[in-house]
Order: C-alpha cells, then sequence, then structure tokens
C-alpha cells in the first residue's frame, strides 16, 4: 500500500467512518498541516461520501453552526488547543458538539488543560492519529517544515523544535502497513543535529512500541542523513520527465506549479477536438501516462509518447474518419459512445506531449544543453568517453562561468551551478579552492550577490577551502557502475542510489559511514503516554492474524531537503526488487526543492 494510501486509509478509517451517520453532516475544521494533509489525500466527493459538507480553517474567524458536529484534525498545540478552545467560549460555541483528532501524540498537560475547560462537555472524541506529514507521492513523504534547511544548518535548530521533527518523522512509521518500528542509522556526520535527531526519534519510537502503535520488525531501517551526505544532487539538472519539468519549468515560465504539483499550458492543437485554450493538468501518480512515463529520461519520454499517440489513433481510427462510416444505427450509437472517451484520452495525452515540447524547447535554449554536459563531466569526474577529466575541466567552464562576448548568456542561477560543481570538484580531487581564486571566479562570473551560496557549503560540514579547524567528513567509497548504454546526460546517480540498494540486496550497507544509533539512555520526563487513557484513543489497531505480511521498510529521511533525482531513487529501488519479501524504500525530508529553490536556500542561510 502507497503511502498516499495509506493515510488516506487512516483519515477515513479512524476518523470519518466512526462517526458517519447516514443523513447527518458535520464540519471539519483543520490547521495548516491538517490542511494540506486533506487536500493530499483526498478529494471532494470523498469528504461528500463521509458526510462532510464544509471545510474550515482553524485560525479563521468562522461562522457559528451550533445545529452541526465538527470533526478538528489539527497538531496537538498550545495554539491550537486554545483556538478550540475558544470555538467554545463564553462568546458563545460554534459547534454543537466537538470531535477531536490529533496529528500527533498530545501531551497529558494539554488533556489535563482540555478536560479542565469550559469545552469539556462538549468533546465526544478525543484521538491521535500518529499522521503528521504530507504523502506526497507513493513512496515520498515531506515534513512541510519550511524553515528547517536554515534552522539545521544555520545554527537556529532548538531543541523544541527538534522534538516536532522527531514526532512528525515517527508517525511515518506508524503510518505504514504492520507500523514496524525500525532500527535507527545516522550518516557519519559533524553535524551534531544529526546525532540529537536520532536520539529524539529512537526514544519516541521506543514509547509507540511500548504503547501497541508500532511492532517489532527485524529487519526495517530508518537512515537520518544530513544534507551534506551528498552536495552533487541538488545543483545538477536531472533529464528524467518529472525532475526536469520541475527544474526547467516552474521558476522562469511559471508553467510548473511545484507546491500544487500542476501543469497549466495552452491546449490549442491542431487537429485537436478540445477546444479549451488553456488547461491544467494534476501531475500525480492517479494519472496512468504520467506514472508511467515521470522517471524515464526524455528521450524515451519523446519515443513513448509518440507510440502512445500512433496506438491511440489506431484505436479509434473510425472516430477520426480512417475507416468506414458507420452503416447502421447500432454501429453508429456504438462510435458516439467512444468519442468522450476518445476525447478524454487524446486530450490527456496531448498535455503530456506538450509538457515534453515545453521541456525540449527549455533544454535547447542555447545554455541549458551545455550546462548539463558540463555538470555530468564534473559530478562523476569523468567525461563521456570514460576520460578522467582532472584539471581539464575549468577550461570547460569558462564559457559558462566567465560571460563571452559572442556566447550564449548564461542565468547566475546555472553559473552558479557550475560554480559549485567546480569547487566541489577541486575538493574531490584533493586540491581545495583558495578563497582568493574564488573571489575572483565570483568576480568573473559577475555573481556576487549569490557569493553567499558558495561560502555556506562550509555550514553543510564540506570542507571546501581544506581548513585545519573544520573536521573534513569522509564520504564513502561509490558503488561502480556500468555507464554503457547510459545516457550521456545522465551518467550521474545520486549517492542515496547506492544506499538504497546497500540495504535492500543486502550488501551490508557499511557501518563505519552509516552506523546504527545506540541512545546511551532516554529520559521519560516529557513522553509519558499514561495519564488519561479513557480520554484518549490511538489511531490503529494491529493487523489480524492471517492479514497480508508485507515486506521490511527503508525509510530514508534527508534533514532539510531531498531532490526530485533522489524522489525518483526510491520508486526505481523498489521497482527492480524480486515480488518475494520486497523491500518497500521510502524516501522523505522537510520540502522538496529543485536545484534553483536548493540555491536560494544555500544563499538565505544565516540570515
Amino acid at each position: 500500500m502507497s503511502l498516499k494510501d495509506a493515510a488516506r486509509k487512516i483519515i477515513v478509517d479512524d476518523m470519518f467512518r466512526p462517526l458517519h451517520i447516514k443523513g447527518e453532516w458535520k464540519i471539519l475544521v483543520v490547521d495548516s498541516l491538517g490542511k494540506k494533509i486533506i487536500s493530499t489525500c483526498l478529494k471532494m466527493k470523498d469528504m461528500l461520501d463521509n458526510g462532510i459538507t464544509l471545510i474550515e480553517d482553524l485560525s479563521k474567524a468562522r461562522q457559528p453552526l451550533t445545529y452541526l458536529d465538527a470533526l478538528y484534525f489539527v497538531r496537538p498545540s498550545q495554539e491550537n488547543i486554545g483556538l478550540i478552545k475558544k470555538d467554545f467560549g463564553d462568546s458563545g460555541r460554534l459547534y454543537k458538539n466537538a470531535h477531536l483528532f490529533f496529528t500527533e501524540i498530545i501531551t497529558d498537560e494539554m488533556l489535563i488543560d482540555i478536560t479542565k475547560s469550559d469545552i469539556a462537555p462538549f468533546i465526544q472524541t478525543v484521538k491521535e492519529l500518529n499522521l503528521a506529514f504530507l504523502p506526497v507521492e507513493e513512496r515520498v513523504f515531506s515534513l512541510d517544515n519550511p524553515h528547517a534547511y536554515n534552522d539545521y544548518y544555520g545554527g537556529r535548530m532548538t531543541d523544541k523544535r527538534l522534538d516536532e521533527i522527531a514526532e512528525q518523522l515517527v508517525t511515518v512509521c506508524a503510518t505504514l502497513d504492520e507500523a514496524p518500528c525500525p532500527k535507527v542509522r545516522i550518516c557519519n556526520s559533524n553535524k551534531e543535529c544529526v546525532k540529537k535527531l536520532a536520539e529524539k526519534v529512537q526514544a519516541k519510537l521506543e514509547k509507540y512500541k511500548e504503547a501497541d502503535i508500532l511492532t517489532a520488525n527485524n529487519k526495517s531501517q530508518l537512515i537520518i542523513l544530513d544534507r551534506g551526505f551528498d552536495p552533487i544532487s541538488p545543483f545538477l539538472h536531472e533529464l528524467t520527465f518529472q525532475a526536469m519539468a520541475y527544474d526547467l519549468l516552474s521558476a522562469a515560465s511559471g508553467k510548473i506549479d511545484a507546491v500544487k504539483n500542476t501543469y497549466t499550458f495552452d491546449s490549442n492543437r491542431e487537429g485537436s477536438l478540445d477546444d479549451n485554450t488553456r488547461k491544467e493538468i494534476i501531475l500525480d501518480a492517479s494519472n496512468e501516462v504520467w506514472n508511467e512515463l515521470r522517471h524515464d529520461h526524455i528521450s524515451t519520454v519523446l519515443h513513448r509518447l509518440n507510440e502512445k499517440t500512433a496506438a491511440l489513433m489506431t484505436k479509434y481510427a473510425n472516430l477520426r474518419g480512417n475507416k468506414d462510416t458507420p452503416t447502421n444505427v447500432h454501429d453508429m450509437k456504438s462510435m458516439i459512445n467512444k468519442m468522450p472517451k476518445y476525447k478524454r484520452e487524446e486530450a490527456n495525452l496531448n498535455s503530456f506531449v506538450k509538457l515534453a515540447e515545453d521541456c525540449m524547447t527549455a533544454y535547447n535554449s542555447g545554455t541549458v544543453e551545455t550546462a548539463v554536459k558540463l555538470e555530468q563531466d564534473m559530478s562523476t569526474g569523468f567525461d563521456s568517453n570514460g576520460r578522467p577529466i582532472g584539471e581539464r575541466f575549468m577550461r570547460a567552464c569558462v564559457p559558462v562561468i566567465v560571460p563571452q562576448s559572442n556566447g550564449p548568456l548564461f542565468t547566475h542561477y546555472q553559473k552558479l551551478r557550475v560554480l559549485i560543481l567546480y569547487v566541489l570538484n577541486k575538493k574531490g580531487l584533493g586540491k581545495h579552492l583558495t578563497r582568493e581564486t574564488l573571489n575572483k571566479l565570483i568576480e568573473k562570473a559577475e555573481i556576487q550577490r549569490e557569493e553567499k551560496a558558495v561560502n555556506n557549503l562550509i555550514d553543510l560540514g564540506i570542507n571546501i577551502f581544506g581548513s585545519s579547524d573544520l573536521e573534513d567528513r569522509k564520504s564513502p567509497p561509490r558503488k561502480e557502475r556500468d555507464t554503457s548504454g547510459v545516457f550521456e546526460t545522465s551518467r550521474w546517480t545520486p549517492v542515496v542510489m547506492d544506499i538504497m540498494e546497500a540495504v535492500v540486496h543486502d550488501k551490508n550497507l557499511d557501518t563505519a559511514h552509516y552506523p546504527f544509533f545506540h541512545a546511551e539512555s532516554h529520559t521519560n520526563n516529557d513522553m509519558d503516554m499514561g495519564g488519561i487513557t479513557s480520554l484518549r484513543a490511538h489511531g490503529r489497531m494491529q493487523p489480524a492474524i492471517g492479514a497480508r505480511v508485507t515486506g521490511p521498510k527503508l525509510i530514508i529521511f534527508v534533514m532539510g531537503s531531498i531532490s526530485y533525482s533522489e524522489m525518483r531513487c526510491a520508486h526505481q529501488v523498489s521497482k527492480t526488487q524480486p515480488a518475494r519479501n520486497r523491500w518497500e524504500v521510502i524516501i522523505g525530508s522537510d520540502n522538496i526543492l529543485t536545484p534553483e529553490r536548493y540555491l536560494d536556500e544555500l544563499m538565505k542561510l544565516k540570515d
């Protein structure tokens, strides 16, 4: 079961269905996270089918509906509890009764506060759903923490905030089939927050297991990585369909909305039966074409779209005038009935043809293609013929970094991406850059405003200048891969692919670089789950005897952000495993960022 399906099942089975009485309607009140979870997992029809007539924002003023019960789906924070109490306060109650559903565990102090307040007589339900994350895709999640990157690496992370993130991460485990309690591993990092987060996660996992929310699992693993484990992947142009579209079409043209996961385009195509000129499609796995092609290289996508177009024309040839006109009423009726389906399939396929065309237009703009080839050489350390590039890459970088009188105009972001890869490549060769050389390159590239992005690599634990006062993290050796038959523009493999394959193929992931975390002690001061048990109910029952048993889970959490190329790895590794005892590979982070948005975060670090 995918993350999205699992989250949807929890919402419907544990929140909506037990309270649903046919013919009765209820209000759903949500906070920011609850609203995003609901919009990610359910459609309006799902809400209506389960008796939800209206969705309201807890933080906004609302009209009284005292004849309806309200379901609250919110995080258990003091602010939210205060707003809920206000809904039933002295100024008059807004709803008939309240059913409280929390995204994660609520403290006993908060429960006591609720029971002693004026709202207590109106409370019919208090339940912890243990669902405090966004299931972005089948195997991808986001904690939706927009400031986390700056908090982790800008030195602003508080113990309280880290505790909240750990709680969110543990709810990912609680949502999965069989709710595994995984072993925790970390990357060998010089960032102290990695160990602190792992310690909090480990303590919460134990508490969830004691409360029978999680089950023991001898093989499942949760690996916590800081962003410095792979500094290269977030910067690269990736030419698989999803990553390419979000990279090239989200910032400059605005055709891709990375938050809503939509593509907007002009659909007026010659010969099309679709008369609308402006369309928007949602890019998610429910669309069969997108689900099939999103992780393929753009060259493969173009070929497959041509095949699909030809197959569609053949399938509905009689509707396009390529066969004899129907001679009887039955055949004519059959043809008419097929037309709406044909129009839907044609419009959907044309949407992705247009998306692929837009991607290629951006790629062939005169700068992206050059940058992509250069990035592949610098990231892998070899040219397309397999020869080590050594110091030759500096000459190749000049046309991109330094403006040429008759050359193409590279954007500041493109220059910055290449410059950072140059810096990382120099470090990889053991020839650290000097600040003086870096300043000269930045001056020639005319990207002084973006200079902070390069300098801030140090805050990821990357010793770019070879400074003696900064411990240089040791990177594990990369897995050797056969690049024959691989597209020249896709030779780089994200480091997380090595990690995933080493675990799921029983290659024994190197414990020197990715040790198992063993906390020395766990305090129970603020994690007591006893107390008002008569009021509290947990979200899930354990699987019944004889229920479907799934394989072990590998959950990878990257602190700060992940890239679309790393998301692709989770799908590909899962797909290539044998069906028997298949590992479920899941990846997530605080945010999912395109290369340009990642550079923005790097520039803003410590601001």
